[in-house]
Order: structure tokens, then sequence, then C-alpha cells
């Protein structure tokens, strides 16, 4: 069916909260259930209408809220299908751009305009214009793919389309557009699994965009003849959201289908038609995808490669309860709300600047955002442009240091530090910054000694000194000592009740204690309490995945990577996702993670800052651009000369040939007898091509010794490596007293 104008798919209207209480798949096989079985008195977009106007009715000067109403009339317009709407979208635009004509989200929202006008080419070119200017926004790649739709550029618009899943797996928006494209290269199938994903993914006080969703599914349904389905589908459409046009129209389709008698001549698993070379029609799209491959496909794969999945992997780690893989809709979000408007009615109160920047500073935490790092840093500014002396003052200065240290900028987080400390309100929490900065540069004993400044007059600050020392215990190969101290500080922080993303932090380093010790089921253990504490916590995702992986278990652990990536996208775990597709023999994926690696390695600045040692090693374990490898390591080291910014120049100068530099670096990594089994691998290996063969013995053995399973492709290499050096040695076994 040809939709008007006015209801073409407008990615940045249709985009909603993800990882909230999951509806049932609308699929044409089985039963569903109604989103909701009531409607509030106003449609969704007509309260966005009235909330954005009474937010403009409270500051009309404020740019944000024009942007917030112009979305609001064009989500109008979808629910209506009445083009009028596009008219007060454009006027709402206008006076938001006499106020910030620069403003990023207004222009992105006049994409979505033109997008709805059908102006393909005019919302291409400003699309390519504001994806130049900020080319890490996920949505930017939406408009352009639509644009490119719009303009039948299909294969242009298929690799936007999975820039986009691949930079946030499963976005609505993405899979509403990958589910277009099948469409268009005669994949139903495809097309209604896309959506299917898209209807799961959708919160469920969204009724207009899940009845949108349905009219997509339902439209395959009648194109495919399987008009039963369609009706199914579409009666529960008018139950959650009553009277819509596309429902009202497809359902009249539908029905007069229903009594024809070839209703049932086609179904979705009809043969693609083909290309003139005989391929199926869109058999590149179909290799396209929303979360990856299944873990089905994933274990055929592995099948076809040679690797099996162990036999006691499932008794060991039991199924990760599957409400706890995706974030909820947390605190975060509403407390710089409430910041804001607090901020906005006293624009002289610095503390109500603090108060945003910190709930800034907090949602970067959970999210991996960059861009709230600089969020956080204006409204910390702001407060201190207010007020920079006086008690209150100490509180923005202390989340300033915060700040600093997540963007590695470790001297100014001692500088703001001490500016706090100077100020004498008693608050004694900015030691805790200043022994992180001095940890992250490599100077443990300074680090220690700011940690002991930490006094232990209350939970908060006893957990904030203990978490802390059981780190330096860590480094210094006081692996049972430090696990110990962690459980201390986890129980601390449960008394203190600080956020559950920070107690989930707790739990994780106390399951990354645990893998390294080789304590498997202990650490998966303390990965599922923080995962029960924060729902989809992206780093305790990746660390059980990490543990799944190491064991051969590549299904579960590609699943939880993909739940993890979808979250936050760090580089280092679509790094390990992209090595766990190509050992299981799936190429065309893992080289998608592997360009997804790069690409967030060097987007923007504090990325290329963020990321410099991940990507340096990226590129050694991997054996390409080994020269940028090494310079990335070195530039790293002009910032911070821990042991694993040692253990990574090492690594970076061994692959590079240089293996009597690369052994004084890994000296420098082992330092402190750290026992970490992926340092004294690299370190083994060092030695081996440095001629220091017992050395390399020693040291491999220990990593193995440690944790037999301590990385999916290391531990076997590692043993390799051994039998290579002393074949004769490897039936006797021998323990190792000094690794070192």
């Amino acid at each position: 069916m040809k939709i008007s104008r006015a209801a073409i798919l407008v990615a940045g209207v249709v985009l909603t909260a993800t990882g909230i209480a999951q509806q049932p798949a609308l699929t044409t096989n089985r039963a569903v259930q109604p989103a909701s079985a009531t409607l509030l008195h106003q449609s969704p977009a007509e309260q966005r209408i009235a909330a954005a106007r009474q937010e403009i009715s409270a500051d009309p000067k404020k740019a944000e809220a024009y942007n917030e109403l112009a979305n609001a009339y064009l989500k109008r317009a979808r629910e209506t299908d009445d083009a009028k709407w596009l008219s007060d979208a454009e006027a709402a635009l206008a006076r938001g751009f006499n106020l910030d004509s620069g403003d990023f989200s207004l222009q992105k929202t006049q994409v979505a305009l033109m997008l709805a006008r059908g102006e393909f080419a005019q919302a291409k070119e400003k699309a390519t214009q504001l994806n130049r200017r900020t080319p890490d926004d996920v949505m930017v790649y939406g408009y352009l793919a639509e644009a490119q739709i719009g303009l039948r550029d299909y294969d242009a618009a298929e690799k936007n389309a999975q820039w986009m899943l691949n930079m946030l797996p499963n976005n609505i928006p993405g899979l509403m557009i990958g589910a277009k494209l099948r469409r268009v290269f005669g994949d139903p199938q495809g097309a209604t699994e896309f959506l299917n994903l898209a209807y799961t993914e959708t919160s469920p006080t969204e009724v207009e965009d899940l009845a949108w969703i349905a009219n997509q599914i339902a439209e395959i349904d009648i194109d495919t003849g399987n008009a039963g389905a369609a009706v199914a589908v579409l009666e529960q459409a008018e139950q959650t959201f009553p009277q819509y046009p596309y429902t009202e129209r497809n359902l009249a389709r539908a029905r007069k289908l229903a009594q024809s008698p070839k209703s049932q001549s086609k179904s979705p698993d009809s043969p693609q038609p083909e290309k003139a070379d005989g391929t199926a029609a869109g058999s590149n799209l179909s290799e396209m995808s929303a979360s990856t491959s299944t873990p089905e496909v994933v274990e055929a794969n592995a099948a076809r490669s040679g690797e099996t999945r162990p036999a006691d992997s499932a008794t060991i780690f039991p199924p990760v309860p599957i409400d706890l893989l995706t974030p909820r809709p947390g605190e975060t979000d509403r407390q710089i709300k409430r910041a804001q408007t607090a901020a906005a009615r006293n624009p002289n109160d610095s503390n109500a600047y603090a108060v945003l920047g910190a709930a800034y500073f907090q949602r970067a935490r959970e999210t991996g955002d960059v861009s709230d790092y600089e969020l956080s840093d204006q409204s910390l500014t702001k407060s201190l442009g207010i007020d920079s002396s006086g008690f209150s003052a100490a509180s923005a200065l202390a989340t300033m240091a915060e700040v600093c240290m997540g963007e590695h900028r470790f001297a100014d987080a001692i500088a703001y530090s001490q500016k706090a400390l100077a100020i004498g309100s008693g608050d004694v929490s900015p030691f805790a910054v200043i022994g992180d900065a001095y940890a992250d540069m490599g100077e443990y004993d300074k680090a220690r000694d700011a940690y002991a400044r930490l006094t232990a007059f209350d939970a908060r600050t006893t957990y904030a000194r203990d978490s802390r020392v059981a780190y330096l215990q860590f480094i210094a190969g006081q692996t049972g000592e430090a696990i110990l101290l962690m459980k201390a500080a986890v129980a601390e922080a449960r008394e203190a009740a600080i956020p559950s993303e920070n107690l989930a932090w707790l739990d994780y380093e106390l399951g990354e204690f645990n893998a390294q010790t080789g304590d498997a089921i202990s650490a998966d253990a303390a990965y599922r309490e923080a995962l029960r504490i924060h729902p989809g916590d992206y780093r305790a995702l990746a660390g059980l995945a990490r543990l799944r992986a190491n064991r051969g278990d590549y299904p579960e652990a590609i699943l939880l990577y993909q739940k993890a990536i979808a979250v936050v996208p760090m580089p280092v775990f679509v790094a390990e996702l992209g090595d766990l597709y190509e050992k299981s023999g799936d190429h065309v994926n893992a080289e998608k993670q592997y360009s997804l690696v790069e690409y967030i390695g060097l987007l923007g600045h504090v990325n290329q800052v963020l990321h410099n040692r991940d990507l340096a090693l990226f590129y050694a374990d991997h054996d390409v651009k080994l020269a940028e490898a090494l310079e990335l390591a070195r530039r790293e080291f002009e910032v911070r000369h821990d042991i694993y910014t040692w253990d990574a120049l090492a690594w970076a100068l061994y692959k590079n040939g240089k293996f009597v530099e690369a052994a004084r670096a890994s000296e420098e990594a082992l330092t402190y007898g750290t026992r970490d089994a992926l340092l004294l691998f690299h370190a083994g290996m060092i030695a081996s091509r440095d001629g220091q063969k017992n050395q390399a013995e020693r040291r491999l053995r220990a990593a193995l010794e440690i944790n037999p399973r301590f990385h999916p492709l290391y531990a076997d290499q590692a043993q390799r490596e051994l039998e290579l050096l002393n074949p004769a040695a490897q039936s006797e076994g021998s323990g190792v007293n000094d690794a070192r």
C-alpha cells in the first residue's frame, strides 16, 4: 500500500524508550495481548503538544521547547494522517531557529519535517551536513537512510541503516528502516522479523507507535495474501490505539482480501524473487542484522568450523534471567529534568547547577555517552561562575574533578579536588578522586596515601576507601586480600545506600577479581548480583559474556555481548564480540564489529583520548595497522603510566618486532607482581621472542596456573607456546612460585 506523505516513517518521531517492560511480539502465528486496555483522554502526540506549550509558556526563550513542540506536531501528523500538522511543525521550528539558529536538535527535526513532506533530496543534503558535524549521532544515519530510500539509493541506505544498528543494536528507528529495506528487496519474512523486534522494544505507553508497527506487519501479511493474520494483528492494533486511520484502511483491505478465494495463495514463506544473475533479491540485505546472528546461527557456524560447545558449560552457568538483560527506566533522567527545572527557575542559584552537573555525570557513568561529560562540565562551570569559594562550591568542584577523571584529564582532576578540599567544608571525598588520578598515572604509592585520608566516619566514606584499596591490593598481587576487602566494600556500600549503578560497579569489580583467580562460579555470581541491582548493567553483561566465551559457550556469550553493546558500545566489548564471531566462523559479522571498533575509537576528540589504549591493543591483537598501534600506545603513555599502559606499550612494541624494548616495557608492567593472566601471557610471549626461554616458560605457566581459561584465544596459544619451548616438560607440570 502506498502511504501518504504525512505518514512516511520519520525515524526521529518513532524513537521511543527501550529497555522497558517488553511487549509480546506481533507474529502471524500466535496470539498477542493488547498493549493497553485503555487510552488516556489525549493521544501521545496531544500530550506532548500540551507539555511543550506549557514549557514554552514558562520560558518563551527556550529553543529546546520549540523543538519538542515541532516533534510533537510531526507525531500528531502521523497519528491523524493529516498534513496540516506539518505546517504547525514548521512554524514551531521557525520560532526555535529565531532563538538559536545553530541548534543541532532543531536542525535534526527540520530534516524529519523534510522527510515527512517527501523532500528527499533536501533532507539528504541537510542530513549529510549534520553527519559531518556530529558523526556519532545515530539518528542522523537514520535520516540519511530514509532520504536515500526515498531517492531509491538502496545500497547507500542499507549502509547507513547498518551503521545505526552497529552503533546502537535494536534501536527502534534502525529496525523500522531495516524492515522497510527488506521489503524493498523482496524479503517479507525478514521485514516481519525486524518489525516484531521493534514491537518488543517499544514502551507499552507508546500506543501509537505500537499501532504503527502493527500496521506495517499487517501490510506485509496483506501483500503476501495472509489475510487472516492481518485481520488479527489489526484488530489488536484497533484496541491498542482506536480510530487510527491506517488501521481502518488496512482492516478494510484485509477483510476484503479474506473474502477472496485466493487469499491463501501466498504466504510469508514464499520464495524470494530472483535477480537476473539468479541470486535472491536482497541477498546482501539479508545479512544485515538487527542484533547480529542468533545463538542458533552462531552454534551452527561453530559446528561447521569444528568448534564444539563444552558439555559442562550449561551446568556451570545457569541461564541469565531475561528481565535482567535490558536496562529499566532509572531515576537519573528524572533527576536531570528536576534539576533543569530548578536551574531555569533560579538562574542565579549555584547549587541548582551543581546538582544538574552531578546528574549529567551520573548519566555519563550509566550510558557511556561522552556528550554527558560535556553537559556536566557546562553546568558545573555555570555553578562555579556564580560561586567558586563558598561551601556550596565544594560539591561542584568535587564533581568537576570526577568529570575530569571520566575524560582522563588526571592533572585537572587532582587540581579540582584540591580546590574542593581547600574550601574546608569537611567533605574528604575528593581524596578518593586524587587517589584515582594517581592510580591511573601509575603512582600507586601516592594513590595509597590519598586513600588513607578517607577517614572512616561513615559507611559512604568507608566503602569509597576500601573499594579503592582493594584495587591496589590486586595490583600488588594480593588478589585474595583484594577479594575480601571488596566484599567488605560492597557491604559498606549497601549500608550507605549509594545509587544502584555505583553499587553494581562494585559487584562487577568483585566479579573481575574472582575471574582473575579462575573462580568462574564466584565471578558469575558477582556479575549476576550486579545485574540484579542494576538490570542491563553493560559491564556485568560483558563480564558474563567473557566467562562463557572463555569456556567455549559462544552462542550465549555472543548474546550477552550484544546486550552489553546495545547499552554502551565500548570498543573493547565490540572487539571481543568480533573475535567470537570470527572463532565461530561468522566472518561477515566479525568484520562488522571490527569496523565498529575503529569507528568508535576514532570518533571525536574525547573518544580518541578515552580509547587510545583500547584501539592500540585491538590493532596489535589483530595484526593490523601495527605502526599506528604503537603510536596510539605511546600517545596513551604520555598521559598514563599505570601497569596496563606499560603492558599495552609492550604488546604494541612486540607486534612491531621491537622485542628488546618490549621486554623492558613488560618488566615495568610486572613491577608490582600483579597476578593478571593476560598480563603474564603478554610477558611470556615477549620473553620468548627476546630469547629468554626460562622466563617465558615461567610466565606462560603462571598465566595458565592463575586461570587456565583466561582468554578464548590466548589460553590455547599459551599452551602451544609452552609446548614449543619445552615439549618434554609438558607431561611433568610444575608449580610457579615467581612469575616475574
